[in-house]
């Protein structure tokens, strides 16, 4: 498709001299762009169709970067990329070193504020509005959230602070999305929450010709401000956002361009707190994802089949079966995780808290503390979140509550805000957690049902990934009979002289990196650990192996401060592992966000390519 007026458009200036008509073409290629785009790349579309005149008419009315306009979470944004400069960067969406799929700061002055995570917009929003009135810029700050954000409690810590004199414009985007339907009374609320148009005409009227009248005009707009209030009341109902002293306006059809320019346009003469409540379809313009928002959320470019999600969901199910204590949770997240199959079999049992991790878990430990077998499933990244609730709630307390950590590793998409690289380093500082990483559907299956068992916090991380079955054909447990036990492509009674340690997904990387060596004629040999946390149970188990070769490479898929393989060189330290004779390096992600400026190769760029784990390997071999 030709796009004559997207290509033409190079920053929100070049909106302001366009037609109506013209800002409807040009909203048309917009979503012909991204659906081509999207579909080739991929990345979040259902939400961005469904902003494409919000964003426009947020540009048409305010000046970028002047004003500050923050995204909540990020992932629609891309309307707003595309008309700041950023469309040719499109080929690179997704990409290590590419174009981020959220707001970013060092990506464009355009990008006030960087996200990836959900509720965190009015917080950074207020921040910027408060900075702005302490140096004396008169400056807006435009701040759009999705209603999914809603159910995160910063927001509404935030909207404690507000102060309804500041120049904030809070546009609420009701869709009844975050990726699953939205859940919880706050949800439903917000979809009830109406205001006549009739009534916000006569207010404004009134206000203004009572303003006119000498001497008492002013006495008499407040005494009847006060009797309009209690009418209102009565008539109409009060809201949440009115209550709390913040001008309201809305609902708006958010994508009918005409109203939302005058809606935005009124939020900016006011020059005060206002929320701009706006209501849009998911997908819009686009058939299927009008027909499946939550399929299209957000589009992988490939197809997937069985993966540690869907086995971790069937094999929940199993067990919850047989065992009517064990409940599911999530934070909002039931398709990505698979919870959505447990709720569609055991729907009382199933439990979407909305973008609300901290309470997820702390509500799990409720449930373990009154006789429940709470799992609680987490994309990695999120899981940062919940960390007080976890050492506080849960691990102090000692209350059997299972959290499934779903996403771990690299996210090459998604980048730094969602790389699940941090959740072994902090989980292994918190004390009585068991930690542990399958490395197979089969063991997945074996982890779960240890875990419903136990009766002390359990942790189980896994990846968005199928299984790699060349792992089941060429490794053993170096058990006999050991359920989780760490397994070996060698025979451990003759170890070779160069062996890697590692688990989880990145063991890929490190049979490539076997079979580079082997290439040189080195001849090395891999452990794969399952078990991670007690640490000193799985140095116990490889102490023997590793003490006889000459050196070893443990490797993580994580950061490197306080990780797995920091820990478990500690422990082999500790029973005596000779550092003179054998030697130990570590390769991991040291001190760094994994996130390059650059389109390159991720995992080279961390250290952990095959080619960089094999020359680490022989690095200074004598």
């Amino acid at each position: 498709m030709k796009y004559s007026i997207l290509e033409n458009i190079n920053s929100p200036k070049d909106l302001k001299g366009l037609s109506k008509n013209e800002i409807s073409l040009l909203a048309e290629e917009i979503r012909s762009f991204l659906i081509e785009t999207v579909e080739r790349q991929g990345g979040h579309l259902a939400s961005n169709l469904g902003v494409v005149e919000l964003t426009l008419a947020i540009h048409s009315v305010f000046d970028s970067p002047k004003d500050h306009i923050i995204f909540d979470v990020g992932h629609q944004s891309y309307v707003h990329k595309l008309i700041t400069g950023r469309r040719e960067a499109f080929s690179e969406l997704r990409v290590p070193g590419g174009l981020s799929g959220f707001t970013k700061r060092d990506e464009s002055a355009h990008d006030p504020f960087g996200a990836g995570h959900s509720s965190t917009s009015l917080s950074a929003a207020l921040g910027f509005a408060e900075s702005d009135n302490m140096k004396g810029i008169n400056a807006h700050t435009v701040c759009v959230i999705g209603d999914g954000a809603y159910t995160g409690g910063m927001i509404h810590e935030a909207l404690n602070n507000c102060r309804p004199e500041l120049p904030l414009v809070i546009v609420l985007n009701e869709n009844g999305m975050s990726i699953s339907p939205n859940k919880g009374s706050f949800a439903s609320y917000i979809s009830r929450v109406r205001v006549s148009r009739k009534y916000i005409r006569l207010k404004r009227g009134a206000n203004n010709l009572l303003a006119l009248i000498p001497l008492i005009g002013i006495p008499l707009r407040k005494f009847f401000a006060f009797t309009r209030d209690r009418i209102k009341n009565i008539l109409y109902s009060t809201n949440y956002f009115e209550e709390l002293g913040l001008y309201y306006i809305g609902p708006i059809d958010g994508n009918d361009y005409t109203k939302l320019e005058q809606a935005l346009t009124r939020a900016k003469e006011l020059s005060k707190t206002v929320v701009v409540h706006i209501k849009t379809q998911k997908g819009k313009g686009y058939t299927p994802a009008e027909a499946s928002p939550v399929s299209y959320h957000s589009v992988s470019g490939r197809g997937k089949g069985e993966t540690y999600g869907t086995v971790f969901a069937r094999e929940l199910i199993s067990i919850a079966m047989e065992d009517e204590r064990i409940v599911g949770i999530t934070a909002a997240m039931g398709t990505g995780t698979g919870l959505d199959q447990f709720a569609k079999e055991l729907p009382k049992r199933y439990f979407d808290v909305g973008i609300a991790e901290p309470h997820a878990l702390t509500f799990a430990a409720g449930l373990a503390a009154s006789g429940m077998i709470p799992f609680v499933t987490v994309y990695s990244t999120f899981l940062q979140r919940a960390y007080d609730s976890v050492l506080h709630d849960v691990a102090l307390q000692r209350l059997p509550v299972k959290i499934m950590i779903d996403r771990a590793g690299l996210a090459l998409g998604d980048g730094a805000t969602h790389h699940g690289i941090f959740d072994v380093s902090f989980l292994s500082a918190i004390p009585g957690i068991t930690l542990i990483a399958p490395i197979s559907y089969n063991s997945l299956k074996d982890a779960i049902r240890i875990a419903a068992r136990a009766d002390y916090p359990v942790a189980i991380r896994y990846p968005n990934a199928e299984e790699n079955t060349e792992l089941l054909t060429h490794f053993s447990p170096i058990e006999k009979d050991g359920i989780l036990a760490p397994l070996a492509d060698f025979d451990i009674s003759v170890p070779p002289r160069y062996i890697f340690v590692t688990y989880g997904k990145i063991s890929e990387k490190v049979m490539q990196a076997k079979r580079i060596l082997e290439q040189q004629g080195v001849l090395s040999g891999i452990i794969i650990l399952q078990m991670l946390k007690p640490y000193d149970n799985a140095a116990n188990k490889i102490f023997g192996i590793v003490s006889e070769a000459e050196k070893t490479v443990l490797v993580e898929e994580g950061i490197k401060s306080g990780g797995a393989m920091q820990n478990l060189m500690t422990e082999l330290v500790s029973r005596g592992l000779d550092l003179s004779r054998v030697k130990v390096e570590i390769s991991a992600i040291d001190d760094n966000f994994a996130s390059p400026d650059k389109v390159c190769d991720l995992y080279d760029y961390v250290g952990l390519s095959p080619e960089k784990l094999a020359g680490r390997m022989i690095k200074n071999d004598t």
